[in-house]
């Protein structure tokens, strides 16, 4: 139980069952999520989930998912940024991503399998479902963990009931691209994101001391925790969002899968968070007013957590 670091990203085990709400062991996990988010927008969780069945059988879905011809992964559209297939591009040569929006519900997965496999992939479509809960429960134990921390446990339920979620298919494949660069630096967009992968390096973090470290996961269980900007801002600054990218050296493939989630109605402060020392740094804003404000936007810099202090800082 606790945390460490880990090649210099800390990591909090939540995989103990004796981790009781209200138990010592508790009340330190939320504060050393607390206490990640804060110092470096990011950190390792072991969880008890998945097995490294239910681990190895996502992954391999993945591979057969990127298999598809491109006409029919192309049918993955949405209008929102970043939220439907993303692939070829002169950018980001060795980079593929498909989106499911609101993949913790059955039906938005059954949709997704439809357009991918039109005669059916029930085998597809429990298993990534069944995924996107078992990550959306985590997402919601540490939203509650993490205002627990801050003495602000009454607006958790609130909070999560507001909470959409995205999640993302994620395929890098170095082959004969001149660039090993997956997705360049950026900070997401999302209130949090969790990271999930195969054995395949790639992901990185930049440091307070602007160094990258690159993240090896430690188990099957392991899942990478990231503050987005929406995160910062709801926090009052006192959470910084994480500054990373994806490059790939070797000839593996890596697979990943992430979950973003998103806030619906208005996005406040809470007045808990604003003090003397932390005077308000954020009007009340809509999480889908930013992608859009981030979409119009043509700035060098928009892949940084400076696009959010433009569109609704004081």
């Amino acid at each position: 139980m606790g945390s460490e670091t880990v090649g210099q990203i800390p990591l909090v085990d939540l995989s103990s069952e004796h981790l009781n709400p209200g138990s010592s062991s508790w009340r330190s996990a939320c504060n050393d999520i607390r206490k990640a988010l804060e110092q470096y927008g990011c950190f390792e969780v072991v969880y008890n989930n998945p097995s490294i069945e239910f681990h190895n059988r996502v992954l391999a879905l993945l591979e057969k998912l990127f298999q598809l011809p491109q006409e029919i992964k192309m049918k993955n559209v949405n209008p929102k940024p970043a939220h439907g297939y993303m692939g070829k591009m002169s950018i980001f040569p060795i980079h593929e991503g498909m989106g499911i929006e609101y993949a913790n519900d059955k039906d938005e997965c059954q949709k997704f399998t439809n357009l991918m496999w039109p005669e059916g992939n029930d085998h597809f479509c429990d298993t990534v479902h069944s995924y996107a809960k078992m990550v959306t429960e985590l997402q919601q134990l540490l939203v509650k963990m993490l205002f627990e921390s801050y003495g602000i446990e009454k607006h958790s339920e609130s909070h999560i009931k507001s909470t959409t979620y995205l999640l993302r298919l994620l395929k890098y494949r170095r082959s004969q691209a001149e660039t090993n660069l997956g997705f360049k630096g950026h900070t997401d967009k999302s209130f949090l994101s969790i990271l999930h992968q195969n054995h395949v390096k790639g992901l990185e973090i930049r440091m307070k001391d602007g160094n990258w470290v690159s993240y090896e996961p430690s188990s099957h269980t392991s899942f990478v925790v990231v503050a987005g900007d929406v995160g910062m801002a709801w926090s009052n600054d006192r959470i910084k969002s994480c500054y990373h990218r994806v490059t790939v050296d070797g000839e593996e493939v890596r697979y990943a899968l992430g979950l973003f989630s998103f806030l619906t109605g208005l996005v406040k402060v809470p007045e808990e968070l604003i003090d003397e020392e932390h005077p308000l740094q954020y009007k009340p804003f809509e999480h889908q007013g930013l992608l859009d404000f981030y979409q119009s936007n043509n700035s060098q810099n928009k892949g940084d957590s400076n696009m959010v202090k433009a569109y609704c800082g004081v």
